[in-house]
């Protein structure tokens, strides 16, 4: 638990570092490119038991880079040269839904335009994620 602790601080100092709240306030839209960290995981197996995970672990980017007007969403880890494309994104009451198919797996990721808080879902055969994260402005 320590481990993944240390590595969603990390992430998350990161990230913030990146930008500056009053430039940041109200531009999570996607129109223009931002970072998120996933900073914290949840992994869940089809018997219903869960536990705490690093992105890493579970073969997710703990970075990404979302670029809603190219509609991709780029790996800023390990896997550089990883993009999954977004598929579907709709604007709704404040929130950016994106969703995609990456590696036998479907995700969501809904980001708060206001405040780029970011939650997502990954699903596969037999296990699912659930990811909460920050996303900032470069």
């Amino acid at each position: 638990m320590k481990v993944s602790a240390s590595a969603a601080t990390i992430s998350w100092i990161l990230v913030m570092s990146l930008a500056p709240p009053a430039v940041a306030a109200g531009k999570y839209d996607g129109s223009v490119p931002m970072i998120c960290a996933a900073l914290m995981v949840t992994e869940c197996g089809a018997d219903g038991r869960c536990q705490y995970r690093t992105a890493e672990n579970v073969n997710l980017p703990a970075l990404f880079r979302v670029d809603a007007k190219a509609m991709k969403v780029h790996n800023l880890e390990a896997e550089r040269g990883r993009v999954s494309p977004i598929r579907i994104l709709e604007h709704m009451n404040g929130k950016m839904l994106l969703q995609g198919v990456e590696a036998d797996r479907g995700w969501t990721v809904v980001i708060h335009e206001d405040t780029g808080t970011m939650s997502g879902t990954v699903s596969a055969d037999g296990e699912g994620f659930v990811i909460f994260g920050q996303c900032a402005l470069p």
